[in-house]
């Protein structure tokens, strides 16, 4: 059973700037070290790569009803772009989930449309 979803669309040419400017930075404030070493070297592959993770991230947020309130941080939800894309949940994410009748099962499906990285993110029971 499905006890929440949620969607997000977010746009390559803002995720290559935001890369551009904070670099190694953002990574580390989005993802955990396992997720980063995932990550590409090559500029493009590793700039539609974390646009993916944060559609990802972004769609279990909305799933989770929190967004990145209520102590749930981006480090929270680990997306592994695939394929099959997957994503788990850890510390106050996994809590959240598992206070709305989840074990922290999911499903996630990713997907580049143009310049958009979109990200659906279905929470289990």
């Amino acid at each position: 059973m499905v006890v929440g979803v949620g969607v997000d669309l977010v746009e390559l040419d803002r995720v290559e700037a935001s890369l551009e400017r904070w670099g190694e930075r953002l990574v580390q404030k989005l993802m955990d070290p396992a997720e980063a070493e995932r990550l590409p070297a090559e500029p493009a592959g590793r700039a539609r790569a974390v646009a993916l993770s944060i559609a990802g991230k972004e769609a279990a947020s909305k799933a989770l009803g929190t967004g990145w309130s209520r102590g749930v941080r981006w480090r929270d939800v680990v997306v592994d772009s695939g394929p099959p894309a997957s994503a788990h949940m850890k510390g106050k994410a996994l809590d959240v989930a598992r206070a709305l009748g989840s074990g922290g099962a999911s499903e996630l499906s990713l997907e580049i449309r143009g310049n958009l990285a979109l990200g659906e993110f279905r929470l289990l029971s």
